[in-house]
Parts: structure tokens; C-alpha cells; sequence
């Protein structure tokens, strides 16, 4: 199941003039090291409803940790722990010497929590990620160590000085490593069979300059890749393992360096032909991909099955305002026609609250959604991160809210919207509703099958038929009987199985946007009773306001 995702390495160039910590005394050379990935809060790509009928219990494994972890001295004893399904007992951080976490913006609140029981059992505390590199100033309190940028050339003298007892407490790199040299992650860490896909990487950062994203901040702007040998021998170490399901290709764009892509591709076609076709592949890709038919094809015979694109919005202004110009060469509409008729089934985000949005732009997107057949659409109010463009506007424009407690896509802006704020969030709560009230999802997700045009080379997961009856009896039970939305569900199983019964892919991805309803549609309505608390909690707050205002002006006068 795709999670769009901007995690992957942690930090490094030594700040000048930071001196060691000398309370901290030498590791030695046989550390024990506890990695532990924090818990997500719920979220759209968390997939939780779905998550009940599954065997697995988490979508994607923490492909950064592991990667740090083949960095690691050989003598170092790792282990990892992964919030989504292990409890944190204090028997496992007592065991530890070193206490490393790496967290997305999303996941600071464990990580906190992660961090301050680890001190208070005087263990050493050591964090790096995506949160680490655009906040450093936040979490430099809350660790013995810092790192911000990328890992991987400057491990190894920093396991060395933390042996010794001389490591600094903030590590930072503004150079970016040579992907070429990033290792092989230790998959076998990995409990494999507690997640629904595993993951890859083969690049790292996107030549566009999109105003609100913090992956060209972070990883830059000139995509570095793997060579193709890297890329299959991370698969052919998931296979020999007993791996056979999904394997996501984490790049923000996969096709930012289209011609390494272009050959990737093609390598992979041939390592799938000569294993029979293990694993279904998905990734992200900016909307161009429609534009390169030689990579199109390329990609799906690869066994390529779907792909996220960041649509954001139908409106030009926005596009124009937030500096999304490959958005802008052509239709989008039939851009992403060409990728569903290409073999690949489009899922995409959407975002509202553009400094040039009005009210009519909520509708636009449902009709947009509804238009391209896209089942799976994360719609979103725009956010500011950390290091970005947008972040740096509307600091300089004084529209930061700068204590925002903003976690996701659903959270208030952390800045001031044009748009009056309960506007915004009652138009978000509109979209969502429309989109995933029953009848609209699931004639939204027979069409997103229609439209899609798989090739007889692309093939599922081959899973154990045990394993696959007991989801389908999870799905029946828990979706068609004891559900609020079975009717609808009972009617596109029907449909599905009379249109797409002899096409295994149909078949397939039909099933897996079925029963990812219970999540889409139960999480939707969650979220839009949310945002209208949040709206009412707003007018109040403004009416409180406007009554004290009389007062307050009295008592000026006097």
C-alpha cells in the first residue's frame, strides 16, 4: 500500500567550534544499539481500517533505520523496534547503550516520548530524519546527539567518535553523499511478516521547485540515483528472505533523473522475467511521466502496477502562484489518461487553501477527482513546513503561526490563509464527504478500473491462497455484514467480479481498493467531524472576542 514518503537516511559536516560532550564517556566497541521507529498518528496513508482485516499490522518498514543500521560497525549488536506493532518496555531501552530514533515531522510526539524515557534511564539518545534536518533547533534538547542532512559518508567516523567517548552533540552535511555509495539496508532486522509492502530506494531528490516542498530543500534538486545492480540486489536479498508481496520504490519523483530511470527499468524487466515476476512494484512520479511513453512502457513491463502523482490542484492560478510549472505544460486530464492507458492505475494528492483559492475551488477538485477517475485521493489544506520556500513567505509576509501544532494535512494551516479559516476547513470537510460517501467512492473506484489498462505481463503478488481467503473472509465479514456502507459494497463486488473475473491484475487491485474502503470512508468521516469541531471552536473564539470588544473600548475612553 503506498505511503508517500520523505523518510529515508539520517546526518554531516561538524559544526565549527562545538566541542564534544565530556559527561558522555566512551561506547566502546561492542555497542548495543536499540532502533526504535516511532508511531504515526492516524493518517490517510496509514491505512488502519484496512489494517484490521489484514494479517500485517504495519504498511511499510523504516527503510532509513535500516539503512543506518548496515552502516554500523560489524561489532555492534542492533537491534530494531518498530512502534506500529511493538510496545516500548523499559527492559528493551535498559538493554541498550545507544538509543537511536529517526522520525518524520508527523512522528515528533513519540519521538519525544521515545527520547525522554531513554535519558531518564541514562541511556544515550542519538536522532537524525526528516523532522532532525528541517528542525534542529527543536530536537536539540531532546537527544544527546543531532544529526541533520544525509548518512552515509560520514557514519563511520561518527560510530568511531562515539566509541571513543568524543562524539558532538549536533552533526550537520550541506554536501550531498554519492548515492553509488549508499549500502545494502539490513532487511533481515525486519520482521517481514508484519508488513503489507516492503521498501526500496533508487533516488534521492526532484529537479522542480515547488514553493511548499521540503524534499528539494533537504535532498536537493539534482537527483543522485543507485545503479541498477544496487537496486536488484536489495530485491534479490527481499526474495532470497521469502519476500513475495508489493515492493514500494520510495523516491518523491522516480523519474526526476528520467534516463537512469529509463535504464532501471529496463534492468528490472529482466531480473522479474528470470524470477517470474516477484514482486508488483509502485512509486511517485511527477505528472511528466505521461509525456515519456518509452519510460511509460518501460515501467509497466518492469511490473510496475501504480504510481502517486502530486496533481495538487486543477486551478492555474495556484499552480502558477505555488511555482508548480511541469503542472502547467499540458492538460492534466489527459496526462493522466495517458498513464491509465499506459498500464498504470493513478492515485494522486490534492491540496486547497492557495493564497489563490476561492470558494468555488472545492468543487472544482471533486470534479476534477471524480473526471480522472481517481480512487485514492489524498486532499489536503497546504502546509509550511520547515526550510521551504512557502515557510520563508509567509515568515517574511508575518503569516507564520509559529507554535502551530499542526501534524498532518487535516490540521489548520500553520500560517494565515486568505481564505476566513472556517471557510477553508467547512470546504475541506465538503470535499472529503464528497468523496468518500459510499456510492461516490466506490463509483469513483469502478471507474478508476475501467479507465485502467494493465498489460498481460503484470502480474500480483502470488500469495499462499490461505493467506487470501482469510482477508477475503475478513473483508466479507467485517465490510459486507457488519458495515454501514455494505449494500454499496455488496454492488461493486458484484460488478467487479462480473466485469474483471479472467484479469488476475483487475482482480487484484479491485480487491485492494475494496477493502481499503473501510478505511478511505471511515477516516474521512473521522476527519470531517474534526474539522467541524475545529470550526466551531473558531466562532466561538471570535464571538468571545467581539463581546469583550464594547468593553474593551469603554475602558479606553474613560
Amino acid at each position: 500500500m503506498p505511503v508517500p514518503s520523505a523518510e529515508l537516511t539520517q546526518p554531516f559536516f561538524i559544526v565549527p567550534n562545538e566541542s564534544p560532550r565530556p559527561s558522555l564517556p566512551p561506547l566502546g566497541s561492542n555497542v548495543k544499539v536499540l532502533m526504535v521507529w516511532p508511531r504515526f498518528p492516524p493518517s490517510f496513508w496509514g491505512f488502519e481500517g484496512m489494517l484490521d482485516m489484514i494479517p500485517e499490522k504495519a504498511i511499510m518498514p523504516p527503510l532509513g533505520l535500516i539503512t543506518v543500521a548496515a552502516l554500523c560497525p560489524a561489532s555492534w549488536n542492533i537491534r530494531l523496534l518498530d512502534r506500529a506493532f511493538e510496545e516500548l518496555l523499559d527492559e528493551d531501552l535498559r538493554w541498550a547503550d545507544l538509543v537511536m530514533v529517526s522520525a518524520m515531522h508527523a512522528q515528533r510526539e513519540d519521538a519525544r516520548s521515545i527520547l525522554a524515557r531513554a535519558r531518564a534511564l541514562g541511556r544515550r539518545t542519538f536522532i537524525g530524519g526528516p523532522w532532525a534536518s528541517s528542525e534542529p533547533e527543536a530536537v536539540a534538547t531532546e537527544a544527546d546527539h543531532v544529526l541533520v542532512g544525509e548518512v552515509e559518508e560520514a557514519f563511520p567516523d561518527i560510530a568511531a567518535a562515539l566509541e571513543r567517548g568524543t562524539a558532538r552533540s549536533l552533526y550537520q552535511i550541506t554536501d550531498k553523499p554519492d548515492m553509488t555509495r549508499s549500502p545494502q539496508p539490513r532487511f533481515d532486522l525486519l520482521r517481514l511478516d508484519r508488513y503489507a509492502s516492503m521498501s526500496v530506494q533508487f533516488s534521492r531528490g526532484c529537479p522542480f521547485q515547488c514553493e511548499f516542498c521540503d524534499i528539494i530543500t533537504i535532498y536537493g534538486r539534482k537527483p543522485r540515483t543507485k545503479t541498477s545492480a544496487q537496486v536488484i540486489g536489495e530485491l534479490e536479498t527481499l526474495r532470497r528472505l521469502g519476500w513475495r508481496d508489493e515492493v514500494f520504490i520510495v523516491d518523491d519523483n522516480f523519474i526526476g533523473n528520467s534516463h537512469a530511470a529509463l535504464q532501471l527499468a529496463r534492468d528490472l524487466k529482466v531480473w522479474q522475467d528470470s524470477h517470474g515476476r516477484p514482486f508488483p512494484l509502485y512509486t511517485e512520479a511527477s505528472i511528466d511521466l505521461a509525456d515519456r511513453p518509452e519510460l511509460l512502457a518501460a515501467m509497466v513491463e518492469a511490473n510496475f502496477m501504480y504510481v502517486f502523482i502530486g496533481i495538487e490542484t486543477p486551478s492555474a492560478e495556484a499552480l502558477k502562484e505555488t511555482r508548480k510549472f511541469q503542472n502547467l505544460r499540458r492538460d492534466n486530464v489527459q496526462q493522466i489518461r495517458i498513464i491509465q492507458e499506459s498500464g498504470l492505475w493513478v492515485l494522486g494528492g490534492f491540496i486547497v487553501g492557495f493564497d489563490s483559492d476561492d470558494e468555488s475551488i472545492f468543487n472544482r477538485q471533486l470534479e476534477f477527482i471524480d473526471r480522472t477517475g481517481i480512487a485514492w485521493a489524498m486532499a489536503g489544506v497546504l502546509q509550511a513546513p520547515p526550510t521551504t520556500a512557502l515557510y520563508d513567505r509567509m515568515k517574511k509576509e508575518g503569516r507564520l503561526i509559529e507554535n502551530s501544532q499542526a501534524m498532518t494535512n487535516f490540521s489548520p494551516p500553520n500560517f494565515r490563509t486568505v481564505l476566513p479559516l472556517p471557510v477553508l476547513l467547512r470546504g475541506l470537510t465538503d470535499l472529503l464527504t464528497g468523496l468518500y460517501e459510499p456510492e461516490s467512492y466506490f463509483r469513483r473506484a469502478f471507474r478508476s478500473l475501467e479507465v485502467w489498462r494493465p498489460r498481460a505481463i503484470q502480474r500480483p503478488p502470488n500469495l499462499p491462497l490461505s493467506q487470501e481467503l482469510r482477508v477475503l473472509f475478513a473483508s466479507l465479514w467485517t465490510q459486507g455484514v457488519r458495515s454501514n456502507y455494505r449494500l454499496a459494497y455488496w454492488r461493486f463486488l458484484g460488478k467487479m467480479i462480473r466485469s474483471w473475473s479472467r484479469e488476475p491484475a483487475k482482480m487484484w487491485l479491485g480487491f485492494m481498493v475494496l477493502i481499503s474502503a473501510h478505511h478511505f470512508l471511515n477516516y474521512a468521516r473521522e476527519v470531517a467531524g474534526e474539522l467541524e469541531r475545529e470550526c466551531q471552536a473558531l466562532e466561538l473564539a471570535e464571538k468571545a472576542a467581539g463581546s469583550r470588544l464594547p468593553a474593551l473600548e469603554s475602558a479606553e475612553a474613560v
